[in-house]
Formats: C-alpha cells, structure tokens, sequence
C-alpha cells in the first residue's frame, strides 16, 4: 500500500465505510455529521505529522489498524478502548517508525475525532484524559524487534519479544490481543499493590498467554461464528500448546504454568487442570481477568466490540464462579479509575 502525493492514501476510502457503519449502529445523526466532514481531513492532518520516509508505513498502519479500532471505540462509546489500542500500537510499532512516530501522528488524529465528538458519549473531561493519556503513551520508550537494538534490551525481553513475534506472522489480531492483555495487567498489579518482580511477572506472562495458538488452526481462529464443541476443544488446547512452547525457551520458562493455567477457572471448572481458587497461579488469576476483559471489548469475526461497561458488568457477574473476586474488584477500579484505596472482598 502507497501513500497518496495528495496526502491521503489507499485504504481510507474502505475505511470510512467502518466509520459510517459504527455510526449508523449508533444512529447518531449529529456524530455521523462531524465525521463525515472529518474523515478525509483527519487522514491528511494525521499524514502531516509523518516524515516523508515514514508515509508508506504510516498509511499502511493508520489504513488497516486506525480506522478498525476507531470504529469499534465509536461503538462501545468509551475512551479506555481507544487507550489500550494507543498502548498496544506503541509497543508494536516504535521500532519500526521514529520520532515524529505513526503513533504520535495518529494520537494526534484520535484527538481530533474526540474533538468532532465532543458531548457524544465522551465528556470533556474525558476527552482531556485520552489526550494526556495518549502524549504519555506515545512518548515511553518501547521495546523493538529491530535486531541492531536487542543487544541493549534485557535478555528475558529479547525472549518474550521473539515469541510475540512468532504469534505476530502466524495471527496478529491475537498479538494485538496479547499485547493489550500484558498492559492491562501492569495496571491491575499496581491496582492490586504488587511487589515489583511480582508485577514484571504477570505483565510479561499476558505477553505470552495465548503463544499457544500459533498451533491452533486458523479456519478456527477466524472462524466468524460461534465455535462447536469439536472446535472449542481444538481451541483449548492452546493453553497446553503454549505452556509447552514457553517452557522449552531457558530464560521464560518459568512463565509455563501461567501460561497453562490463565483459562482455570475459581470454581474449579476451568482447563486444563481443573484447579481452583488459590491452588490457581496468582499471576494466572490476574491474566485470566485482563485476558476476558479485552477480548470482550475487542471485535471478533462473529460479534462488534461490547462496551466496557458491559465487559465489566459481565467480569462481576462471574466474580467468585469463574474469576478471583478481588482481582475482578481491581479490574473495575482500574477501569473505571476509582481513587479508593481499598475494597471489601468476600
């Protein structure tokens, strides 16, 4: 895909179809009319904030991956989607793309859509917090897959880097996935007052939760309905799979049972080993939360993206029976950005 001299590229016009189609779900006539001026407008401006020799790149990017996640944010109407994309896309692409970065280009472009959407289910308030939230993500520093870099990353990062890399050519919606599960619990283990090895722990076994599908067939991967029970018993095999391609690399090795166990369930009624409660991994316990979260405000072959409420409301539904009640009381907190301090638990 090339960009365009004009400063528009190939791909945009497919994806104002995603945005018209968001917005007819939402029958919102008045945020149909902003992104509608906007839309060509914000693929020139985002494409402004682009060194010339970043464009390719950038309007392949911005194209395939941009427009999908902003239509699905449209939808849930809720700035934390667009926040873990933002975090996601940082930590995928800053080696590829330097300072002015395709994700500070479209930081740039997601402020000017909240702009056109001001008072449409995002309250200014808000808006000033994905704004401030969006600089700080695009500025951390990144790991990168660019090899003339890994000498300088610590070597267990090098590690988890190549598998996500691996899982990255085989699928890369669930990399995407994984990549936003492991930022979701960093969140929860300083929610939740981990040590710091503790922490480092779980984020980096969200990284590598769902390696495991590498093996997984993709016609079940991308199937665009519910799976049979033939096919969910393939699918749950992931878990094994992963466990086993993580425990044969030296320096993770010791994020296998986290691996193998984040579909457990608290009620004993998960897979693979049907452990419960506290005889589940804590770091597995955490992961299992952030991992059912995204994929519920995520978009699937077979459903739109649910709001983050939703997500939330279905978490607590199951809190106790499938998910730890504290850590589903912490994913609520971070979600929702509650200032308490503490929480009853049951």
């Amino acid at each position: 895909m090339r960009a365009r001299a004009s400063g528009t590229f190939v791909g945009w016009k497919d994806g104002m179809s995603m945005y018209h189609g968001a917005i007819a779900r939402r029958g919102d006539v008045r945020l149909a009319s902003a992104l509608t001026e906007r839309t060509r407008e914000l693929a020139n401006n985002a494409l402004e904030f682009v060194a010339p020799a970043e464009r390719t790149v950038a309007a392949e990017i911005l194209a395939l991956r941009f427009v999908e996640r902003f239509a699905g944010a449209v939808e849930a109407a809720d700035w934390t989607v667009l926040l873990s994309w933002v975090d996601a896309t940082c930590q995928q692409y800053a080696g590829i793309v330097p300072v002015p970065s395709i994700v500070g280009a479209s930081a740039r472009a997601v402020g000017a859509a909240l702009g056109a959407s001001s008072g449409v289910g995002l309250p200014s308030g808000e808006l000033d917090v994905v704004r401030a939230e969006v600089e700080r993500l695009a500025a951390r520093p990144r790991l990168v897959r660019d090899a003339a870099r890994h000498e300088a990353l610590d070597e267990i990062d090098v590690a988890l880097d190549d598998l996500v890399g691996r899982l990255d050519a085989s699928d890369p919606l669930t990399a995407e996935h994984s990549r936003a599960v492991s930022a979701w619990c960093a969140r929860l283990a300083k929610r939740l007052a981990l040590a710091k090895h503790d922490a480092v722990h779980v984020t980096r076994a969200g990284l590598v939760h769902d390696v495991g599908k590498i093996k997984t067939p993709v016609d079940i991967l991308n199937a665009p309905r519910a799976l049979d029970e033939a096919e969910m018993a393939e699918m749950r095999r992931h878990a094994e799979h992963g466990a086993a391609i993580v425990a044969e690399v030296p320096l993770v090795a010791h994020l296998s049972p986290v691996v193998r166990n984040h579909h457990e369930r608290f009620d004993g009624r998960g897979y693979p080993d049907g452990l419960r409660a506290s005889g589940i991994p804590t770091a597995a316990r955490i992961v299992a939360v952030a991992d059912a979260f995204n994929a519920m405000i995520g978009r699937r072959p077979y459903r739109p993206p649910f709001p983050p409420s939703v997500a939330l409301e279905r978490l607590e539904a199951n809190r106790g029976t499938q998910f730890d009640p504290i850590v589903v009381d912490a994913m609520i907190d971070v979600v929702t950005n509650r200032s308490t301090t503490a929480r009853e638990h049951d």
